[in-house]
């Protein structure tokens, strides 16, 4: 099975408090199955740390022990760029009022026929309309 794992998973699999339960029993399904992220997540992630910095939750070091866990989970950047690509994240935009951020993730999770890994209920909703499974 392949999957597409979203910032907000990423952040409740290795920022301590902002742990799920949910996740751990979540992610016993993904096990060492294909995982797929579109190239920003790499800018969400930074954006989240940053934000955890900024908001005084954790400090520079702090956050720095994160980077070895997001090392050790194995994924696949996806790059796929250009006018056909840009043209389908502003449909999803349009057809479901997403930001592109949310439309990036769902774009891919249907193009590589994968299971989409979120905790964002709202993307989960649309995920079902776009026929997009999900894990649950």
């Amino acid at each position: 099975m392949v999957y597409v794992f979203d910032a907000s998973f990423m952040a409740g699999l290795i920022i301590p408090d902002e742990r799920n339960p949910d996740i751990d029993r979540m992610l016993i399904s993904v096990g060492e199955e294909e995982v797929f992220v579109p190239q920003l997540f790499w800018y969400e992630m930074a954006n989240i740390f940053q934000n955890l910095i900024r908001r005084k939750r954790y400090n520079h070091d702090e956050i720095r022990q994160f980077f070895p866990l997001l090392s050790a989970i194995r994924l696949t950047v996806d790059f796929e760029t250009g006018a056909d690509y840009t043209q389908e994240i502003v449909h999803l935009c349009r057809e479901y009022n997403l930001s592109s951020y949310d439309a990036a993730y769902l774009e891919l999770a249907k193009r590589k026929k994968a299971t989409l890994c979120t905790l964002d209920d709202g993307l989960r909703d649309i995920a079902g309309k776009y026929h997009v499974a999900v894990l649950e």
